[in-house]
């Protein structure tokens, strides 16, 4: 929350959960597709394909909240970056190096799948993966493959390791936050130039990432908005009125400029109303079941290893699946999905809680004992 001075009181337990629930939907939507499901088709489109992308979304527009949350509090420049480098690139590096190793094993597991599923439809990404491998992957370690038009190198945010798209998206995020907030605590009307060029932005989304892509900040910016102005909406210095307002009002905007400016229906609702519906439990205490569910420990657990289980759970499968096709030969895309899921889901939670525990603990240290600002 915040308090009159500006500064965070408290850390949003819920947000933590949330976390946690966004990361299994990846990874429970990625088995699926793997495993040669992705029904059921809506107008000959997966519905489900809506669902990992809006979690991602709305994994966005926690990005937002937090890093507002952070820079309210003006840390120094150094000790933001270095915070927020040993925060992703260390987890980001290795899960990067297991998916350029195992990119070859990924391709020859979908190549097994019946023609026609949407997850041997994938098996060019990883060819083109393999066959730009020395291209493609300096980009990847940079950060900055979300940053080079389609047309120049065809499907480069998804190739070596495809959830590292967003970690593009994100960084670019990063980069240019703490100069919009300063400019704008400095001088307020900067925010309301800000929120009339994202929104037109984002009437545009659809031709901005046909021609870059959904690793692209640009199209993606109203959800980075939504989730800073989100902060203020869960202030308890306004009023009810004032909060519902705020809440109901950003992710109706961002729902609706959504759907106009790329068409994705289903996508627009699922993000916004997730969003919404989390924000108000938190601002008017209502909704206990949901804040109970998203406070349990499990959730808890699940939020905090939710980075690492969103980065390694797609080597894990790769590497699972392509024992399981060597030694158990499934007769069915039925028999693997069970198979997958029945290994798959606990070994994602084992490497993920050892990812925390060895990498991503030790690191955050690190970053904390960097400098005395907050960061």
């Amino acid at each position: 929350m915040i308090g009159a001075s500006g500064r965070a009181e408290a850390r949003v337990t819920e947000l933590d959960g949330l976390r946690g629930v966004l990361a299994w939907t990846v990874v429970a939507s990625h088995i699926l597709l793997v495993s040669g499901w992705y029904d059921p088709l809506v107008r000959r489109f997966p519905i489900i394909g809506d669902v990992p992308e809006s979690a991602v979304d709305v994994f966005m527009i926690l990005s937002g909240f937090a890093i507002t949350h952070v820079l309210m509090m003006r840390p120094r420049l150094d000790t933001y970056f270095v915070r927020r480098a040993c925060r992703i690139v260390p987890a980001y590096y290795i899960a990067l190096l297991l998916g350029i190793l195992l990119n070859n094993v990924a391709a020859d597991n979908l190549r097994r799948l019946p023609p026609g599923t949407i997850g041997a439809g994938y098996v060019p990404i990883f060819e083109i993966g393999s066959a730009r491998m020395w291209l493609d992957a300096p980009l990847h370690f940079l950060f900055l493959h979300g940053l080079v038009p389609t047309a120049l190198l065809p499907a480069l945010p998804y190739t070596l390791l495809g959830v590292a798209w967003s970690l593009s998206l994100e960084f670019q995020f990063y980069l240019i936050a703490p100069a919009i907030i300063t400019l704008c605590r400095r001088w307020r009307w900067i925010l309301g130039v800000l929120i009339l060029a994202v929104l037109t932005t984002t009437l545009c989304a659809g031709r901005m990432m046909a021609v870059f892509s959904n690793a692209f900040l640009p199209p993606k910016a109203l959800f980075f908005l939504v989730g800073a102005l989100s902060l203020f909406a869960i202030e308890r210095r306004g009023s009810r009125i004032r909060g519902w307002i705020l809440c109901l009002s950003l992710n109706t905007a961002l729902c609706l400029f959504w759907w106009l400016g790329t068409g994705r229906f289903y996508e627009a609702i699922l993000g916004p109303f997730i969003w919404a519906v989390v924000i108000i439990a938190v601002r008017f205490d209502c909704l206990g079941f949901l804040r109970a569910f998203l406070n349990s420990r499990l959730l808890q657990l699940l939020g905090r290893i939710s980075y690492s289980t969103y980065l390694f759970h797609a080597p894990v499968i790769f590497l699972l699946q392509a024992m399981i096709w060597r030694w158990l030969n499934p007769a069915s895309t039925q028999s693997l999905l069970c198979w997958t899921a029945f290994i798959g889901i606990p070994a994602i939670f084992l490497v993920s809680w050892i990812s925390w525990q060895g990498i991503e603990r030790p690191f955050q240290r690190l970053g904390r004992r960097y400098g005395h600002g907050p960061g």
